[in-house]
């Protein structure tokens, strides 16, 4: 069941490269310094967990992790749509930053008891360096509600926006009941995204913060599973067709119009000389 593992890991460590590229990009142009200094230590401790999810694959495939990074074409790559998406603003990046990292805690904590000794291994070492992620969103998230009316009305729009993408870090890898069959991944992504609702609703319910989900029909209930397995909206019935989801098609390489000048940017280098020694 290589195949599953590969696929799974190769997700993981596309959300990691995508978003801590996105990171990168606030250096020099966060609100302050303290800011600037805290998103590129973030956004390196990002690429250098891709880098060890990549360091999985290579050996599972004898594979080059620099090729797997940034040797494949944009449809190859599994990253969920949130994290590709452009930084607009400083509320939308906080947002983002809050909902990736609360997903990515859910996830790990679940990884901890993969089949796989050197995933499990891994997940239990990345939480460890997560949580310090998570405590500067949730710093900064306790700041924003004890702040000006202006500020949390900023975030709370901005945490609706990406609300549904986030959606999409639980949507259902390749091979997905392989590894859940095998012990890759302990628990399914749907109850995993279950998981994920219950402690990001209660947590915004408790700063006053609550995003207005209805807004873009991102409840947890309105989506369901199609007759092929995507994650689709349950007000679409069967016969007035199926409608995917806001947010989902990352997994399955299917990016929004954003990611093609990030991948262009962000492998250059690399499509410069392909298989260099820099």
């Amino acid at each position: 069941m290589t195949p599953a593992l590969v696929s799974l890991v190769t997700a993981l460590g596309d959300d990691e490269l995508v978003l801590g590229h996105r990171h990168s990009e606030w250096t020099g142009y966060a609100p302050h310094m303290e800011e600037d200094v805290a998103f590129s230590s973030i956004a390196q401790d990002e690429i250098g967990h891709a880098a060890a999810y990549y360091g999985i694959v290579a050996a599972l495939t004898d594979d080059d992790p620099d090729r797997i990074a940034l040797g494949r074409k944009p449809r190859d790559y599994r990253n969920a749509v949130l994290c590709e998406r452009p930084n607009r603003d400083w509320a939308y990046t906080l947002a983002r930053q809050w909902l990736y990292d609360t997903a990515d805690d859910v996830r790990l904590e679940v990884l901890e008891r993969s089949a796989h000794p050197e995933l499990a291994a891994l997940a239990t070492k990345q939480r460890r360096e997560e949580r310090y992620h998570l405590l500067h969103a949730r710093t900064w998230m306790e700041r924003v509600a004890r702040g000006p009316v202006e500020g949390r009305a900023r975030v709370v729009d901005a945490l609706t926006d990406a609300w549904s993408d986030a959606l999409g870090l639980f949507e259902p890898v390749d091979l997905e009941d392989d590894a859940v069959e095998c012990g890759w991944l302990p628990v399914p992504s749907g109850e995993l995204r279950v998981r994920f609702l219950e402690l990001a609703s209660r947590a915004l319910d408790d700063l006053g913060m609550p995003p207005d989900v209805h807004a873009r029909g991102a409840e947890s209930a309105e989506f369901v599973a199609s007759s092929s397995g995507d994650l689709i909206a349950s007000d679409d019935a069967p016969d007035r067709g199926e409608r995917r989801a806001p947010g989902l098609g990352g997994r399955r390489g299917e990016h929004s119009p954003d990611f093609d000048a990030l991948w262009d940017e962000m492998t250059a280098t690399y499509r410069a000389e392909p298989g260099a020694s820099w």
